[in-house]
């Protein structure tokens, strides 16, 4: 699997411009102002709005420095059905491929999503400690010319010393919405099982909750669809829940 490349909103979305390394890998990748060599990302951003049903759906996923314009398709249908779950505003954590639609001034930079799930503060946060490192570590690169992509980026943008203490500032910007007691150890591994359990709670009436509703919430709590049926599936098998009728979950 290749890599995921992490990146301020800001900045890609005012990529103008694509090229081909030098990898072996093939294809082009999108290059951003900031150096950023984007063929697939991993963005994590709040979810203001999304339009569209079925198998064609777009969204925008808003970081601290700008808006992500994120489309999902037919080509990854869990990501869709996921998507289509989610209600805004939403904090939500998207990979998925990035590209370059027009070109020129009109050009276009988004991100085709392949998967997506909801996620809370702390993993938002910690996504922009590390964004903000590697934009960081590329802005250096762009400065002193010491990296072959960063000199390409640079040319292809003519960025100046001024641009890049622009760019910084833009970094600085994203760092002042962190928690400052955050902390890596308070990541703790997801298990499906407990994560569905807990959206059960407080979920529907006397009668207990709908089994789409039920997915919903897992949704909700960071599954995937596919993922909260199955955990649904285990808690029945172990008696954590029942089905007073057709299409109902209850929790014991």
């Amino acid at each position: 699997m290749e890599p995921v490349e992490r990146v301020f909103a800001q900045d890609f979305s005012a990529a103008r411009q694509t090229a081909e390394s030098g990898d072996g890998r093939g294809g082009l990748y999108v290059v951003t102002p900031g150096a950023a060599w984007c063929r697939r990302l991993f963005i994590v951003g709040a979810l203001t709005e999304k339009r569209g049903s079925g198998d064609i759906m777009q969204a925008r996923l808003a970081d601290p420095t700008g808006v992500f314009r994120v489309s999902v398709d037919w080509q990854s249908p869990d990501a869709v059905e996921t998507l289509g779950y989610i209600e805004p505003p939403a904090f939500v954590a998207v990979t998925g491929r990035a590209a370059l639609a027009g070109t020129g001034a009109r050009a276009c930079a988004t991100v085709e999503a392949e998967a997506l799930s909801v996620v809370d503060r702390t993993a938002r946060d910690l996504w922009v400690l590390a964004t903000a490192s590697a934009t960081l570590d590329r802005l250096e690169a762009l400065r002193d010319g010491r990296d072959e992509q960063a000199a390409v980026a640079r040319r292809l943008y003519g960025a100046t010393d001024e641009d890049i203490r622009g760019m910084a500032g833009m970094v600085r910007t994203a760092l002042a919405t962190v928690r400052p007691d955050i902390s890596v150890g308070e990541v703790a591994p997801l298990v499906a099982r407990d994560l569905q359990l807990s959206a059960l709670e407080g979920e529907g009436s006397a009668r207990g909750v709908g089994l789409e509703d039920a997915v919903a919430a897992g949704v909700r709590s960071g599954l995937s669809p596919r993922e909260a049926r199955a955990a649904l599936e285990e808690l029945l098998a172990d008696g954590e829940c029942y089905q007073p009728a057709s299409g109902m979950i209850k929790l014991i």
